[in-house]
């Protein structure tokens, strides 16, 4: 069996492809394989692929017509044979020693899932402020239980899966998918995946390299409907979630994200981390009257 499963989707991204290709096949660490799925490429970055494929055996090759981030990942997890799963996106690319350090930890304490941070940055420089910077809020290296991690999301929540090297088992025996058609497909998943961990460990290293794109920035700025009705439709399955979740820690983690997220929905933009993890449901529905009294 294959140490780690490496799923990348990739869809337009020939300007970044080679560099996060090259900061997988350059890991210190090498027992892994790439689950390259290319969703329908029409940018140069199908040859990209194919002459990779040719170049390592690392390398699967599989295509689809253009459907998505969650289809693409999904259809990698149909693949993948990897003791761990790894979801990378394909114009980020990773430190050269990201699968050592962290599959070091996953084995030594037989861990669910292994959370790291990530270093925000654009082709101008450095993102501020890093959201994904856990160091104020989790203790490195320690062995949390279920019910002391979900607690410590209250004061601060990262839910993108490259975060995280995750346990294959751990997905497959909980029938974990991402749900297809929708955006930020991550609030539903990572939530879900957390309600069935056990033991989970944060190790305070930016391994990820998270690239700010313009042309993806506009992209999501011209999708605020989908944005919208997909947000909503999350906040849907977490309310069911929440009802169908037996454990107590589990079941209010739903529910507060949930209220989140429809919070979010309702003021149109993302509630400030500051504010966001002592939610005031009537602080938000005054600033929503404000802010509709004003227009």
């Amino acid at each position: 069996m294959t140490s780690i499963s490496v799923i990348l989707p990739v869809y337009n991204v020939a300007n970044y492809l080679e560099k996060c290709l090259n900061s997988v096949l350059s890991q210190t660490f090498q027992d892994f394989e790439i689950i390259a799925v290319d969703d329908g490429s029409t940018d140069g970055s199908s040859d990209i692929l194919a002459v990779y494929n040719q170049l390592t055996p690392h390398l699967h090759l599989y295509t689809q017509e253009n459907a998505g981030l969650s289809a693409a990942r999904n259809l990698g997890l149909q693949h993948a044979t990897g003791k761990y799963i790894y979801f990378l996106d394909s114009d980020d690319y990773l430190e050269l020693d990201t699968f050592e350090k962290c599959i070091q930890l996953a084995e030594s304490y037989q861990l669910d899932f292994v959370k790291f941070d990530a270093r925000p940055f654009s082709e101008a420089g450095q993102v501020e402020p890093n959201r994904y910077d856990s160091k104020a809020f989790l203790e490195p290296r320690r062995l949390y239980q279920l019910d002391e991690w979900l607690e410590k999301q209250y004061q601060h929540y990262n839910s993108p899966v490259w975060l995280f090297l995750i346990r294959h088992a751990l997905i497959r025996e909980n029938g974990l998918a991402f749900q297809e058609g929708l955006l930020h497909e991550d609030e539903l998943f990572t939530p879900q995946m957390f309600a069935v961990s056990k033991r989970m460990m944060y190790l305070d290293k930016a391994f990820f390299h998270r690239r700010y794109r313009w042309d993806s920035i506009m992209g999501q700025a011209g999708q605020g409907n989908a944005s919208r009705r997909s947000k909503q439709w999350i906040v849907l399955e977490l309310h069911e979630e929440a009802k169908r979740a037996t454990e107590k820690s589990v079941r209010r983690f739903m529910a507060h994200r949930r209220d989140v997220l429809y919070m979010e929905t309702q003021l149109g933009h993302p509630i400030p981390p500051t504010r966001r993890w002592r939610l005031d449901l009537r602080v938000y529905l005054r600033e929503l009257k404000h802010r509709l009294r004003s227009k």
